[in-house]
């Protein structure tokens, strides 16, 4: 009976033992079940701040904005090393996308300022490597831009063509013009001439005129002293009046007119 006793106490203290270390380990089993549970949701809430965190990259584009997103991803533990690296990944495309647009605008702006053709072609070539989804806003607005600035070169060519063609017009028609007058200057003036009217011809008369005797005139000889007395010659017009014509190798005679007598020259003296 005492055996039997001891056999049943035995027993119980086994079912106490095993029911005690079930329930140890139960309670360590739903305690690691919770941790773990715990780790999960933190991982899921971890992940969602990246991803929301790069969204926003994406949005904003600002510094600020990427440095959280960088962090945020940077928290995701070893379990999540597959969404951690595409996460990197989008980071890593966003910045070459913000670097493409960057030097596109710089191009731009360098286009703008210096009006080359180089620099206009380098920023095209620029804006033709923007081929991404995420760039085709930005692709567009510097596409109309470089567009704008071409047209506006085009236009500020054509009116200094216009202006140099009309400055050189003018330069043109004011040298004619200037060449125009010299040559009308220096042409000579043509007067009109008007014959005075003839007057009937009077011959004088000898009525009215004294005639002075005639003189012995001596005139020196050019080679040597002696002196030369032409002899008295007094010419007269058939009809009988004196020579008043004037005329410089007249016969000679006696001038009514100018009151003077005419005496030829001797034979080998100068006449002038």
């Amino acid at each position: 009976m005492k055996r039997k006793k001891m056999l049943l106490s035995i027993i119980f203290a086994l079912l106490i033992i095993a029911g005690v270390t079930f329930g140890i380990v139960h309670q360590q089993q739903a305690k690691a079940e919770r941790i773990a549970q715990e780790k999960r949701e933190t991982e899921k809430k971890l992940l969602k701040t990246a991803t929301a965190a790069v969204d926003t990259a994406y949005q904003t584009r600002a510094d600020k904005d990427i440095g959280y997103a960088e962090t945020a991803v940077s928290k995701l533990s070893s379990h999540q090393n597959a969404d951690k690296s595409q996460l990197i990944k989008k980071l890593t495309q966003l910045k070459s996308y913000l670097k493409q647009i960057s030097d596109v605008n710089i191009a731009l702006s360098k286009a703008t300022q210096s009006k080359n053709e180089e620099d206009i072609k380098a920023t095209q070539a620029l804006i033709d490597m923007e081929t991404g989804d995420y760039l085709k806003a930005d692709k567009t607005d510097a596409q109309n831009k470089l567009s704008t600035l071409i047209a506006q070169i085009a236009k500020e060519k054509a009116e200094t063509e216009a202006k140099t063609k009309a400055e050189a017009q003018a330069k043109q028609v004011a040298s004619e013009a200037l060449q125009q007058a010299s040559n009308a200057v220096q042409a000579p003036s043509v007067e009109t001439y008007s014959q005075a009217p003839q007057q009937p011809y009077q011959a004088p008369t000898q009525s009215n005129s004294t005639l002075a005797p005639q003189q012995n005139y001596q005139e020196a000889v050019p080679n040597g002293g002696s002196t030369y007395t032409p002899p008295k010659n007094e010419y007269k017009k058939p009809d009988g009046t004196p020579n008043s014509a004037g005329i410089v190798d007249s016969p000679g005679g006696t001038d009514p007119v100018g009151g003077w007598q005419w005496i030829p020259n001797p034979p080998g003296y100068p006449t002038n």
